[in-house]
């Protein structure tokens, strides 16, 4: 069965408080009775290996997050990721690794129990079926932010509150359905040396069949390699990298690339349009302008090297991002609607002046579509008169559809238990418990090599996971699966003052 705590007391009141304080509660509790060594101290060790500066898609990450002390939305200015148009890859020094303590405490079924893990038969690929199998999530609960004093959470951990909610509520349906899972709650306190250390010495990574977590690229990329050795699968919920580790089969990536949103935006523009209509914009800068390769190779490979001619392209010189002096009317057409697709995000200013020039120089009857990026969707000072007006579309890795009568069954539910609406991280949460923890039970180890014929549609997104082939030289080699990553990407269109699935 999984494993929950016995004793816990029911959550109610402050929701984000309760579960933090069981969370607290755990450890100290492991602390007193030491015996099995989770907070025994450990020593310096090396580092990883650097990687190439690498132009990435940040997660899509909500700045508005709720304050259940004042019951009101507020913003985060230092939420547990980085910003969303830091786009540089980092790695880890190993200099900038003191020994620390490990933060594990093993949820248990009963206090002392055991859940034993038995080989019970091989499956395909060498792929392990156990009696039981034993999955760490890793999250940035933040535990040393908390204020004894007051009782209060330190803000930045609620996106993993949120998301551990989700993936209680999936365990429980789990553990219905007979599934026997030992799970170990790890935090990371969204410190890349903690994770380090921890990912060497910590006994519950060692021997865990799969990794949920973590939230950092730079927390991702360590516990990858940890997998990497361990022979575990490290499932990245969040993480949007491409470079989070090379040649690695054993790492899941749950959220699309950048290059996986570019392709989305360009099928989706083809459906409607053609060449002729479609116009690439940007910021006149190395990355921007780098871009618009994603667009233009999808192009070819749609039309099969048949049209080669290079889509038009439109970039705006940095010294005139307010648009006073560009004019946008020869760009327009009279007698079909013309598509703007705009892969930047990085300056909202640029998009407002962008999105108001646009609409002051085409002429009435002159029709016409957008396509933005997903933190579009996060912008807080555009008039979105302009988003209904100017027929904006934008990627997006998630969508939670309001009408939809399982996604009301799923808020009924968590509010009942929590006492508060579901963000769409408890919506994650609950979908990559429920479908990993499914098939890891019924594939053993390997699953990851089962993931392409499991295509599922989930509350939050559909699951339809592709291997990332590294491409060889003669054509002849065995191909080599850099990662998995989850290539379905929605397309939302702004409409009646909201977003919506488009057709």
């Amino acid at each position: 069965m999984i494993s929950a705590p016995s004793h816990r007391q029911p959550l109610n009141g402050n929701k984000y408080f309760s579960a933090f304080q069981w969370m607290c509660a755990l450890l100290f509790g492991v602390l007193l009775f030491s015996s099995c060594e989770l907070f025994k101290p450990i020593s310096q060790g090396g580092g990883t290996n650097p990687k190439d500066d690498k132009e990435e898609l940040d997660p899509i990450q909500g700045r508005r997050v709720y304050d259940p002390a004042t019951g009101t939305f507020v913003v985060v200015q230092n939420a547990p990721t980085d910003p969303m148009d830091t786009i540089r890859w980092r790695d880890i020094p190993s200099s900038l690794e003191p020994p620390i303590y490990s933060t594990s405490a093993p949820v248990a079924q009963n206090p002392g129990g055991t859940n034993p893990v038995t080989p019970i038969g091989i499956g395909e690929g060498n792929s392990q079926l156990l009696s039981s199998y034993n999955v760490a999530v890793v999250l940035p609960f933040l535990s040393d932010r908390y204020n004894s004093v007051d009782g209060r959470i330190a803000s930045n951990s609620i996106w993993a509150l949120q998301f551990y909610n989700g993936m209680e509520m999936a365990f429980d349906e789990l553990d219905q359905a007979g599934i026997s899972l030992n799970v170990n709650v790890i935090d990371t306190k969204a410190n890349p040396r903690e994770v380090s250390s921890l990912a060497r010495f910590n006994r519950d990574l060692n021997s865990a069949h799969m990794i949920i977590g973590p939230y950092l690229r730079d927390n991702a990329s360590v516990l990858a390699e940890k997998a990497r050795l361990t022979g575990a699968v490290l499932v990245s919920p969040q993480s949007a990298s491409s470079s989070i580790s090379a040649r690695n089969p054993n790492y899941v990536q749950v959220k699309p690339t950048l290059a996986t949103h570019c392709k989305a935006i360009m099928q989706h523009a083809l459906q409607d349009h053609t060449r002729e209509q479609i116009v690439l914009v940007g910021m006149d800068t190395e990355a921007e302008a780098a871009r618009f390769d994603y667009f233009q190779k999808e192009y070819e490979r749609l039309n099969g090297l048949e049209d080669t001619e290079p889509l038009k392209r439109l970039l705006i010189d940095t010294t005139q991002l307010d648009m006073q002096e560009v004019d946008l009317k020869p760009w327009f057409s009279f007698d079909r609607e013309t598509v703007f697709i705009v892969p930047s995000w990085s300056q909202e200013s640029f998009i407002y002046n962008f999105l108001r020039k646009l609409d002051l120089d085409r002429q009435q009857y002159q029709m016409v579509r957008v396509y933005g990026m997903p933190q579009w969707m996060d912008y807080e000072r555009i008039d979105f008169d302009y988003y209904e007006k100017l027929n904006v579309h934008v990627s997006s890795s998630s969508f939670i559809d309001d009408l939809n009568p399982d996604i009301r069954a799923f808020k009924r539910r968590y509010y009942d238990r929590y006492g508060e609406i579901p963000s769409d991280q408890a919506f994650l949460g609950y979908d990559v418990t429920n479908y990993f923890c499914r098939m890891i039970n019924t594939y053993g180890t390997k699953f990851q090599y089962r993931l392409q014929e499991n295509v599922d549609e989930l509350l939050h997104t559909d699951f339809q996971f592709q291997p990332v082939i590294i491409p060889t030289t003669t054509g002849v080699e065995f191909p080599q699966v850099e990662r998995w990553e989850n290539q379905f990407v929605n397309i939302l269109k702004f409409q009646n003052y909201r977003f919506t699935k488009a057709e």
